[in-house]
């Protein structure tokens, strides 16, 4: 875990029990999307389950339209192939938003990094969107960090499309967060108050195909992701791997129409160390090239990010101070993006 986060008491506890987990599992929401709440129970187990032993698992009967994931990944290739000096006018910056060139991602992350020799830059580029904002909204004018978009020019309908997903995405964020809940034995609604408001960035990424890096290099390094939990609808192509408790990277199978979900540093956190955030990989040098349209479902910026009271005891105290989810993430980015690294 790449959280470094002095823990409140001065010893630490023994780590939550876990099991060999090889395997990604499945969960089926139908019955659940479908409004049959004596699912929340079954489905609260299977989660906490895969959450606590792998850190990943897919879901089925979601009710995310395949119509829209296809218009989503379609306009992640047309963004892709604008002309370098159109995404370049778009460049990332300390909103976290905008283009990320190819090379220009490189996560200092050494607590997954499992090699010997460090990591390269990563094979793949990416554009960084986060909730749409109008002109007029109080915060983007304030000035607060992570509220300002950049958009394409010469894309009719990217915008559209892209706020459509984050809509739809962030609906079905928010009907698994009592699932969450009844898994870390929470009242259903604990959560809600916290997401009403959530952070929903989406990373628009492209692995080129046939590009092969140097030794240790990869299209995206060995990484936690940060925050609550990363929503990725299935691509074509293959190529993402998952680091089991027993050090085994394992692929995760291509699963067209299902969402693969895991959780992040941010759950960690509020599981005070019971859920795993699972390093993760994305392999370079694939056949074809390979798009990714994670949507990443985090708190409100406001939210205070600490040990849940269910998680907590004499035997297991807090390992984690209380802070806001906007000033985690600030120190986050800033610990482990290269480009967010101030100089000396």
């Amino acid at each position: 875990m790449n959280d470094q986060a002095t823990p409140v008491s001065p010893s630490r506890p023994r780590r939550w029990e876990r099991s060999a987990v090889e395997e990604i599992p499945v969960l089926d929401l139908g019955r659940y999307m479908a409004g049959d709440d004596g699912e929340i129970e079954r489905l609260a187990a299977e989660l906490g389950h895969a959450q606590q032993h792998i850190g990943f698992f897919y879901i089925t009967n979601h009710g995310i339209a395949q119509e829209l994931v296809d218009r989503v990944f379609a306009e992640t290739a047309r963004f892709h192939a604008l002309p370098t000096e159109e995404r370049l006018k778009l460049l990332i910056d300390d909103q976290q938003t905008g283009y990320a060139p190819m090379k220009s991602s490189q996560i200092e992350d050494g607590d997954v990094a499992v090699e010997k020799s460090p990591h390269k830059p990563d094979l793949s580029e990416a554009i960084w969107i986060r909730r749409d904002r109008p002109d007029d909204d109080p915060e983007l004018v304030a000035g607060r960090p992570f509220r300002r978009n950049k958009w394409p020019q010469g894309l009719p309908g990217f915008r559209e499309t892209i706020r459509a997903y984050q809509q739809a995405m962030e609906a079905l964020g928010r009907r698994m967060l009592p699932l969450y809940a009844r898994a870390l034995d929470l009242p259903d609604v604990y959560f809600d108050p916290l997401f009403d408001r959530a952070d929903i960035p989406v990373r628009l990424g492209h692995y080129p195909a046939d590009l092969v890096g140097d030794a240790n290099q990869f299209g995206a390094a060995p990484h936690n992701d940060a925050g609550f939990l990363t929503l990725l609808p299935q691509p074509e192509e293959d190529g993402l791997e998952v680091l089991t408790q027993s050090k085994k990277w394992i692929p995760a199978p291509v699963r067209r129409g299902d969402i693969l979900v895991n959780g992040g540093n941010c759950l960690v956190r509020f599981s005070n160390g019971r859920f795993l955030s699972t390093p993760h990989r994305v392999l370079a040098g694939r056949p074809r090239p390979r798009y990714s349209i994670p949507l990443f479902y985090n708190p409100n910026f406001d939210a205070v990010v600490q040990p849940v009271p269910s998680c907590v005891s004499a035997d297991r105290p807090a390992m984690y101070e209380p802070t806001t989810y906007e000033q985690y993430i600030i120190d986050y980015l800033a610990r482990v993006y290269a480009h967010r690294r101030k100089p000396g």
